[in-house]
């Protein structure tokens, strides 16, 4: 089964959410990654998301987006949601990273690859991993 981003035609934005690890939450109620994914899809300018485990069961979530500022609209109301559900606010809960897609098939893979490496990356390496994947996209690293 392809990427979504395979299908997507830039430029658009995709933003990388992952929870932290000593983050809020339940199975029951699940956890304020749980609640930005919900968020998202109800979201102006939210274009799809793709959810991968890596090699240690955590999950990482990309979603994208038409522009900047429906992510920033996404973040402002999560952040409140997140406030009112867990009385913390996002920047606490979870890691995002944002990195604009200007050419086809530049970003597709990113899940499979965030896959792949993890399960040799201890879980505090694994957002050091997805910083330096999205240096690398955006070409900003070799």
């Amino acid at each position: 089964m392809g990427s979504l981003a395979e299908n997507l035609a830039p430029p658009y934005y995709a933003a990388i959410l992952d929870e932290t690890e000593d983050g809020p939450g339940s199975a029951e109620n699940g956890g304020p990654a749980d609640h930005m994914v919900t968020l998202a899809t109800c979201q102006p300018g939210f274009l799809g998301l793709e959810t991968a485990h890596d090699g240690h069961g955590r999950r990482v979530t990309v979603s994208y987006w038409e522009n900047i500022a429906a992510i920033e609209c996404w973040k402002a109301a999560g952040d409140n949601r997140l406030h009112e559900r867990f009385g913390v606010g996002l920047a606490d809960a979870c890691d995002i990273w944002i990195t604009r897609v200007d050419e086809p098939g530049r970003f597709a893979g990113l899940m499979q690859d965030v896959v792949l490496a993890a399960r040799d990356v201890e879980f505090r390496g694994l957002g050091a991993f997805l910083f330096a994947a999205i240096l690398s996209l955006a070409g900003l690293l070799p």
